[in-house]
């Protein structure tokens, strides 16, 4: 399993967990990451046999994207003789190198599945049908709103529909399906969310760490995890990065709008804070913060919601060079 698309990918992994343990137990699940993984714990986790049931579901997280070539192939003979107990899933949510050879070795044996994170009407629909999820409704109108809000981070998209679907059943009173509307996002979603992530990029712009960290505590207080705050942020550095190509190019605020497909409101926000970065600066940056937001997603990094000096050690750490 690989792709874009980390919500989905991580979801279908939770279905694969939840459908085994279900039917198996949890005895015979078994999970690696391939940074840190040895291939000697990875050889006897798949050639092990099961212990109470008839099959064994391994998950072996990154490997193919972070081991060397010349380690990774010493994986291929075990790949070759996998038993017929053992079930292994490669879960890469980093793209690996489709020249290796034990890049091709595995695709030659296993089902590929290529998660795809979806793009414009796609985005609106699968924003409708996690409403839907949530046990409301939503229009397209409402969902394009709500995209040109939070952006294109599913992680933040389902945190905000989630929300929006509690509060549309709580004022619903007619027995009706609770239906989500764009005042209910100006209420819930623009002003407190971006409010809140224009103070905590000008912190980060100046360097006031102990002032982002007060932010930081404020939005967790709220209710929002450590890990929505820390995509938000990436998501604003990449606001940033492209708000500040398309100035440079002579583009107005709102000409750079309808090119980036986002609230006017936003770029006139955010694209003061371009003149605190060079495009060095803020490519280096972003591409840590890209690094640390997939590994907090995927459990690599164990970060509890309040563990607030822990979080700032790994902002201050990707945005040392900013």
């Amino acid at each position: 399993m690989s792709g874009e698309d980390t919500f989905a990918l991580l979801e279908e992994v939770k279905r694969w967990k939840s459908a085994f343990v279900e039917k198996f137990g949890d005895s015979d699940l078994e999970e690696l990451d391939g940074d840190t993984a040895s291939i000697e714990e990875i050889n006897s986790a798949v050639r092990a046999s099961p212990f109470l049931s008839e099959k064994r579901l391994v998950l072996l997280k990154n490997f193919l994207s972070t081991q060397k070539a010349e380690q990774a192939n010493r994986l291929l003979p075990t790949l070759q003789q996998l038993p017929d107990s053992t079930v292994l899933i490669l879960v890469e949510t980093s793209e690996p190198d489709k020249r290796s050879s034990i890049f091709k070795a595995v695709i030659g044996m296993a089902t590929q599945r290529l998660f795809v994170k979806p793009k414009g009407a796609q985005l609106s629909t699968w924003i409708i049908r996690r409403a839907e999820a949530n046990g409301s409704t939503m229009d397209l109108h409402t969902a394009g709103a709500l995209a040109s809000w939070v952006g294109d981070d599913l992680f933040a998209l389902s945190n905000e529909v989630q929300k929006l679907a509690l509060y549309a059943t709580a004022s619903q009173h007619d027995g009706a399906t609770p239906r989500i509307t764009t005042a209910m996002i100006d209420l819930l979603v623009t002003d407190n969310l971006q409010q809140s992530i224009f103070t905590l990029t000008d912190q980060l712009s100046q360097k006031n760490f102990a002032g982002a960290l007060r932010t930081i505590s404020e939005l967790e207080h709220q209710g929002e995890s450590a890990g929505y705050i820390f995509s938000m942020i990436t998501r604003q550095f990449r606001l940033l990065l492209e708000m500040k190509a398309l100035a440079e190019a002579g583009e107005s605020p709102a000409q750079i709008a309808r090119s980036m497909a986002v609230h006017p409101f936003v770029v006139q926000n955010t694209v003061r804070f371009t003149k605190n970065f060079t495009s060095a600066q803020l490519r280096a940056a972003l591409a840590a913060l890209l690094t640390l937001d997939t590994r907090l997603k995927t459990g690599l990094i164990p970060l509890k919601p309040r563990d607030e000096d822990h979080f700032l050690l790994v902002l201050e750490k990707a945005l040392m060079g900013a």
